[in-house]
């Protein structure tokens, strides 16, 4: 789903291989040969060290590999989990009690339109909207002019 997953067993081959065969009693040459030179004695050689900055890197990099190959996959099922929920919430609403339900409510509301305008119609035939009285329009006022700012009035 996110491409070729990486092969963890090389790996932990790698991490073996840099820092060395587990360590016997007494030998300081077993855990940590590969970074520090032994447990005990850590190394005085320049190019040593480079090797090994570089080695530490490349583990840095491999990790921050991973953790966006894991960030990649938890967003990816977190986005299939909100799609199930989201198709599971839509058969719910299409359950014959749901459905049953909601024509219910088209019916009601189907029921107040038809009551107000045979409501509405009743009183056309009437006369009553006619009797009502309608607003007036609005008289403007005549707008001040210069000259009449001029005198004050």
């Amino acid at each position: 789903m996110f491409g070729a997953m990486p092969d963890f067993n090389q790996s932990l081959e790698m991490f073996k291989t840099m820092w060395g065969n587990s360590p016997t009693p007494g030998d300081l040459s077993g855990f940590g040969a590969g970074i520090g030179g032994g447990a005990g004695m850590p190394t005085l050689d320049i190019e040593e060290l480079d090797k090994r900055i570089q080695d530490l890197k490349s583990v840095e990099n491999w990790l921050q590999l991973n953790m966006s190959v894991l960030r990649s996959t938890i967003q990816g099922l977190e986005v299939q989990r909100a799609t199930l929920a989201a198709l599971q919430s839509f058969s719910a609403a299409m359950t014959p009690e749901a459905m049953a339900e909601a024509g219910k409510a088209a019916q009601r509301a189907a029921s107040q339109a038809t009551k107000a305008a045979t409501d509405m119609a009743a009183g056309m035939s009437t006369g009553s909207f006619s009797s009502k009285k309608t607003a007036k329009p609005r008289q403007s006022k005549p707008r001040a002019t210069s000259a009449r700012r001029a005198k004050g009035s």
